[in-house]
């Protein structure tokens, strides 16, 4: 029973940050900056989907610029939220 309350209160104090992470400023842009490329190139697969961002690498030189860099921010957020994990 311990050991089930020590879970729980991991799985709590993580879920902020599961939050956080979802509804960051970056994801956001991206989801702004690439709604129309997504819709011009990506549309067929599921939004937010491992479909799309390979469809989205295929069609990296077709995408808009705002679109680009928008995706270049993330990863860097992304990157550094991984860094940030891993340090704690």
């Amino acid at each position: 029973m311990r050991m089930l309350g020590s879970y729980l209160m991991l799985a709590l104090g993580m879920f902020p940050f599961a939050v956080l992470a979802q509804q960051s400023p970056t994801r956001e842009a991206l989801k702004q900056s690439c709604t129309g490329d997504y819709l011009a190139h990506c549309s067929q697969f599921p939004p937010g989907g491992p479909e799309v961002e390979a469809c989205f690498r295929v069609k990296l030189k077709q995408l808009s610029l705002g679109c680009s860099a928008a995706i270049s921010a993330y990863k860097r957020d992304q990157k550094s939220m991984r860094r940030v994990s891993v340090a704690r």
